[in-house]
């Protein structure tokens, strides 16, 4: 269980017309390390901790590892991002109980050749409903670093509203707290039902 007592339960596997998204596995190591490497300077723009991991020094195969577990135990639940035959892995989402009580975060990143396909709104909206459908959840936020247009656009598609300009840290393992501005985007219950997915 997380620290904020978020349970959610959702599936290991969400299929839609255009996506897949489920919890990785080992077998999924090879796809995701030519993902990484096609796109190391795209993410690593924004998001260099896909790349290098959150913690360094572990393989891919114990990061897939261990979010497989913490999906299991309700620490966070992180899915893969896959086309719809499951070919490539395109990408990855997740939900992060690190906001608060009766709050999630949701996060994405796009492989480099797949971007301005509208796959991270895609999944950002899957990713909300199944969030919204537990009851104890009020508000969703998404978090981006001012100059990360791209991944505002998500937010704003989806109706999300810009709530703050906040000194936070990135989450980036070797920078301190508050080391880079964050822009907080947040959907609460209320206003789900003029969103538009």
């Amino acid at each position: 269980m997380n620290e904020n007592n978020i349970e959610l339960n959702p599936p290991r596997r969400v299929d839609t017309p255009d996506l897949v998204l489920r919890v990785s596995s080992a077998d999924d190591v090879t796809r995701l390390q030519q993902t990484l490497e096609q796109s190391d300077a795209h993410l690593r723009a924004w998001t260099p901790w896909v790349i290098d991991g959150r913690v360094p020094g572990l393989s891919l195969e114990e990061r897939i590892l261990i979010d497989a577990e913490a999906f299991a135990s309700g620490d966070r639940w992180v899915y893969g991002i896959f086309t719809p035959g499951e070919e490539e892995l395109i990408g990855g989402c997740g939900m992060y109980p690190r906001v608060g009580p009766r709050a999630v975060e949701i996060g994405y990143w796009v492989a480099a050749a797949h971007t301005r396909r509208g796959v991270a709104t895609k999944a950002t909206a899957e990713l909300t409903r199944l969030a919204f459908s537990n009851r104890g959840i009020d508000h969703i936020d998404i978090r981006c670093e001012p100059g990360n247009v791209v991944s505002a656009r998500v937010a704003s598609r989806l109706r999300y509203c810009l709530i703050a300009d906040e000194a936070g840290g990135s989450g980036k393992p070797d920078e301190p707290a508050n080391a880079t501005p964050l822009r907080t985007w947040r959907l609460t219950r209320a206003e789900l039902e003029t969103a538009e997915f």
